[in-house]
């Protein structure tokens, strides 16, 4: 307001004007504010104030392994891809690594599923490119900027691979470091510093790659493809039973070792994940930080996550069931 001088000690108008002019600059900080803290974290504003340890994430087994990506019924996984896993509400996501078919090269860097004991290059069965992949997650990412993700490599490749992948698809710009037995940040510190993804490795930690974590030194998991639902436990398969971070794997195999499709709809049902998950939250004292599935369409663990999100601890009265669709 150039021109004009007031006496703010002996004229209340003046005071007045400037306590208004004051308030009209600083109220639309505030809206920002009060938008910004009401803004949900996977799934819920009650998640954000909570440590990355207390709350519980879906997660897709070989997340890559889909059929609707061309993966043939030896190493498919999953009906759908994982855009659409990411529209369901996952966000967490296991993927091998591998040296392409053809090429060892850097760019050729793919996600597939087999094994390298049968004289067969795993890729055969099915393959996509990690950057085209890994990209379309960051896409997503910034579509759910609120959103912490994880990421769970077996790899097959070195490390400088990975860093590759991860630089040319952008998401080494929001990878979270995370120190060995320090606590873990809250959901809302990881998103407004940017750093609201984390990678967990199949190996040991090396320090010229402090963002990949091992997952057996920074957490653990229980058993996975067991040959019946009457035979998952809770039990420590590997990993540091100590470190907070697990995951509950949930899938049933064949004798074969192929995924069990045609189970799979017992296993992710409702009830029976809920279930699973509170009785071994009871064994552990500490809640499944990922609950990992596959066949992800015919189940609710994104609904049984939400469910858990909700609960501070496994003996507390478990609220009613989420409504929203899994699929």
């Amino acid at each position: 307001m150039a021109g004009v001088r007031l006496n703010v000690d002996t004229d209340p108008k003046g005071i007045a004007l400037i306590l208004a002019v004051f308030l009209m600059v600083l109220t639309p900080s505030l809206e920002g504010l009060e938008q910004k803290s009401t803004e949900p974290c996977n799934g819920s504003t009650e998640n954000c104030d909570k440590s990355y340890t207390d709350v519980t994430f879906p997660e897709t087994h070989n997340a890559h392994s889909t059929l609707d990506e061309g993966f043939n019924f030896l190493a498919a996984n999953h009906r759908e891809n994982i855009s659409q896993q990411w529209d369901a509400g996952f966000r967490a996501f296991m993927l091998d690594v591998h040296h392409s078919r053809y090429s060892q090269d850097l760019v050729n860097t793919s996600f597939c599923h087999g094994s390298y004991e049968t004289g067969i290059h795993p890729c055969v069965h099915g393959s996509q490119n990690a950057i085209e992949l890994l990209s379309s997650l960051h896409a997503k990412m910034n579509e759910s900027v609120n959103d912490v993700a994880t990421l769970l490599f077996e790899t097959y490749v070195p490390y400088s691979h990975i860093k590759y992948i991860l630089e040319v698809s952008g998401l080494m710009e929001i990878v979270h470091v995370q120190d060995l037995n320090d606590p873990w940040p809250t959901l809302r510190q990881m998103t407004e510093t940017g750093h609201n993804l984390v990678i967990f490795i199949e190996g040991p930690s090396d320090g010229d790659y402090p963002f990949l974590h091992s997952f057996t030194e920074y957490g653990w998991t229980t058993n996975y493809g067991d040959q019946s639902p009457e035979g998952m436990n809770c039990d420590v398969l590997r990993g540091d039973s100590n470190q907070p971070v697990w995951h509950m794997n949930n899938w049933l195999a064949l004798e074969s070792g192929l995924t069990d499709y045609q189970r799979a709809p017992i296993v992710n049902a409702y009830d029976f994940l809920l279930n699973r998950s509170l009785d071994c939250w009871e064994v552990h004292g500490s809640r499944p930080t990922f609950i990992a599935v596959d066949w992800w369409t015919d189940g609710e663990a994104v609904n049984v996550t939400r469910t858990l999100n909700q609960m501070n601890h496994w003996s507390d009265e478990v609220p009613l069931r989420a409504t929203t669709d899994s699929k």
